[in-house]
């Protein structure tokens, strides 16, 4: 049996969405891409080590801990976990088996989130006002955050300040010449996020997060985390 098997697929493999036939042909195909099969092990492991932080702690628990704790200190690049590549068909026991508590990203990113999904709503709003205006030097001084230069086929359609419990954040929401619709944030907060951007998924939207010096980003959209993850690479080479 062939069939193509879609990102889409993926993500709904992870969900626990599909239908047996069709998380059977995820699976088939799974076994014959063994890199494909680490990175979607590894967003296996996120989503059930969100679950395991909510429940109380127990010997196993703490044996998976330990097992993060160890993987976290190996190289890794991508928001999806590195994990060993497994062959046969029997990828969902296997994730079963192995599941890793991951750090999970800075606390920062779930304000990020929330500015993002507000920042789509205003724009169906009349009632409020959008403010498509960015003057990077008035930014700097009044809020002390720096921005990256954005592209040029990047187009503003809204900035906006949030009040957090210290600093000021900032949110601008942009569109591109291909239509998607992304958010960069931006916190003067010394988090744990890397200096190189790390991406995972959120429910429909994507978050790359990182950091520079004092200052803390998340660009939010709605591509897959690894092409999110490459264009803000880009905007991370880029600054004003």
């Amino acid at each position: 049996m062939t069939e193509t098997i879609s990102d889409m697929d993926l993500h709904a493999y992870v969900d626990d969405q599909l239908a047996p036939g069709h998380r059977f042909a995820v699976e088939a195909h799974l076994a014959n891409h063994p890199d494909l099969a680490a990175r979607v092990m590894g967003d296996l492991s996120t989503r059930t080590g969100l679950q395991l932080m909510s429940m109380p702690a127990d010997p196993a628990g703490a044996a998976l801990a330990s097992s993060a704790a160890l993987l976290e200190k190996a190289p890794t690049r991508s928001g999806w976990r590195r994990a060993a590549p497994f062959a046969g068909g029997a990828l969902a026991a296997a994730a079963a088996a192995l599941v890793l508590v991951p750090n999970g990203p800075p606390e920062y990113v779930d304000m990020a989130l929330a500015s993002h999904r507000v920042a789509m709503m205003r724009a169906h709003m009349v009632s409020q006002i959008e403010a498509p205006v960015l003057d990077y030097q008035e930014i700097l001084t009044r809020t002390r955050i720096d921005l990256p230069a954005l592209p040029a086929h990047w187009h503003i359609t809204d900035v906006q300040v949030f009040p957090t419990n210290g600093e000021p954040a900032l949110m601008v929401a942009v569109r591109t010449d291909g239509g998607q619709t992304l958010s960069l944030f931006a916190l003067r907060q010394r988090s744990d996020a890397p200096e190189r951007p790390d991406a995972v998924r959120e429910g429909s939207q994507s978050v790359a997060y990182w950091r520079r010096g004092d200052m803390s980003y998340a660009l939010t959209g709605e591509d897959d985390p690894i092409q999110l993850d490459q264009t803000a690479e880009g905007l991370n080479q880029s600054w004003s």
